[in-house]
């Protein structure tokens, strides 16, 4: 198995790379068209050969290419390795804004089978219990909690990732894991109906530390929604409300490779590499993604 990773932007592919060799998978191969330091940093240590191009990464013959650029890259390198009839696996944020979306939409139109984005929370072991556990009750009101440390964002390195017209902002590039682990345990349409947004005093973010949102999905569901850009380390939970009770689930990040999902992740990706389908179909992926975009913008102009 040959897997090529088609950028390094941020975290993520690093996790993956960890993962890779934890599976016993030796053969990576790696470019970056922003940043040459991240990239060899990466080739460095994780062994992969470095491509000076994609289109030189995409002839070394990968079995499967996990895309992870800054936004403004996206759709066409998503479209370059499905052009090639490769499985795809697109790390977060698939899209900063909607006009991002609307190209990689274009991009995966048609060949959605080979491709998938998702954040790793939805293959969280914690996430998909909860989701059994709810199986064939009636939830009557959810609440989704995430707090992630944002410290690294406001570094020169990633200061993209904080800015709204870049990376997407706190609201975006954390708020997309509340609505992926929401969809992962109630797979229905949602609508975001309002929120806020704050920055803490004296805080060097040029987004937000808070997003708090209030959505209701299809049923009538009330759903909250908080998303924490303080502290350091990250933590996560959902509580459902039914009849019968609540039920709640809770990640600290511990272990993270196997807690937050990054494992079982990146065997889906594999799986879909050998042969089989997308794990999650790129129409519910959308909704997500359409779903943290619109809760954001809510958000932000709500204050």
């Amino acid at each position: 198995m040959r897997i090529g990773f088609a950028g390094v932007a941020h975290s993520h592919p690093f996790s993956d790379a960890h993962n890779a060799r934890s599976l016993g998978i030796s053969e990576l191969a790696v470019w970056d068209s922003d940043d040459h330091s991240r990239r060899e940093d990466f080739a460095r240590e994780w062994s992969a050969v470095t491509h000076r191009t994609l289109t030189e990464l995409l002839d070394w013959g990968p079995d499967v290419v996990i895309v992870t650029p800054r936004p403004r890259h996206i759709a066409s390198v998503v479209s370059a390795v499905l052009d090639r009839g490769l499985a795809c696996f697109l790390n977060k944020v698939p899209a900063a804004d909607s006009s991002g979306l609307t190209a990689l939409d274009t991009a995966v139109r048609g060949r959605s089978g080979r491709f998938l984005t998702s954040s790793v929370l939805r293959f969280a072991p914690a996430v998909r219990a909860l989701a059994a556990e709810i199986d064939g009750e009636e939830p009557i009101a959810v609440h989704v909690s995430v707090r992630h440390g944002i410290d690294i964002f406001t570094t020169p390195e990633r200061r993209w990732q904080d800015d709204p017209n870049d990376g997407g902002g706190t609201a975006i590039s954390m708020g997309l894991h509340a609505w992926e682990m929401l969809d992962a345990i109630l797979p229905r349409a949602v609508t975001p109906l309002g929120g806020v947004t704050t920055r803490l005093p004296g805080s060097p973010t040029i987004s937000e530390n808070v997003a708090a949102i209030h959505a209701v999905a299809s049923g009538g569901v009330p759903v909250s929604v908080d998303i924490v850009g303080a502290g350091t380390g990250e933590e996560y939970e959902l509580a459902v409300h039914t009849e019968s009770g609540v039920r709640r689930m809770s990640l600290d990040g511990s272990d993270h490779y196997h807690s937050l999902g990054y494992i079982d992740c990146l065997r889906a990706v594999l799986a879909m590499a050998e042969g089989a389908p997308s794990p999650v179909p790129w129409e519910r992926s959308r909704a997500v993604v359409e779903t943290t975009l619109a809760a954001a913008q809510l958000a932000r102009v709500g204050n």
